[in-house]
């Protein structure tokens, strides 16, 4: 049997201030963690400024639950089927960062996107071109686990899931129980 580990990086695997700064149509600007902009309904005129994501995470917090399941993944089935799965749009400062942490030799797709049907698209390919039994996903954000697991079922292959919110690791439909309003807001976005 062979699994697919799938990690994001920004409010998963670390913490940080990294920001995502809005100028809004009228000109007012707001700043947003990547946890609050999981969360964002764009309005029209928006304009999205990542920034802060291009650069190495300065002040990054490892989110230790997680990065131990990350160490166990590569472990149990090696660096080859454990891949960093981010929105940013550069990789080179979450491999630095990894490699500062001693996580060396995994795959970091960088898709550039706050789009979950990118990150859908990448497991997508994994699975289709390689022999997967199970795909087993950490994420902080709702719409991505949901994206993922749309396509991973299509396919036939088991598919898993752990939700990251504020620094915990549960499954999604613990998330959910434990607060209703996160129930309504996934329906409605």
């Amino acid at each position: 049997m062979s699994t697919l580990h799938i990690f994001d990086f920004d409010d998963t695997l670390v913490s940080s201030t990294a920001n995502v700064r809005i100028t809004k149509k009228d000109g007012t600007k707001i700043s947003l963690s990547s946890e609050e902009y999981a969360k964002y309904i764009e309005e029209p005129g928006d304009i999205p400024d990542f920034t802060d994501f291009d650069t190495y995470p300065g002040d990054a917090n490892i989110i230790e639950p997680v990065f131990a399941e990350l160490r166990a993944a590569i472990a149990m089935d090696g660096p080859r089927n454990v891949v960093i799965l981010t929105a940013r749009a550069n990789r080179s400062p979450v491999e630095l960062f990894l490699e500062n942490n001693g996580i060396k030799g995994v795959e970091i797709e960088a898709v550039g996107s706050s789009n979950p049907i990118e990150k859908a698209r990448y497991v997508l390919n994994r699975v289709k071109n390689e022999e997967f039994d199970e795909v087993r996903v950490f994420e902080d954000n709702v719409r991505n686990i949901r994206s993922i697991q749309k396509v991973v079922e299509k396919t036939g292959v088991k598919f898993t899931s752990s939700r990251v919110e504020n620094g915990n690791i549960t499954s999604l439909d613990e998330s959910i129980a434990l607060n209703p309003k996160r129930l309504i807001s996934f329906i409605y976005n």
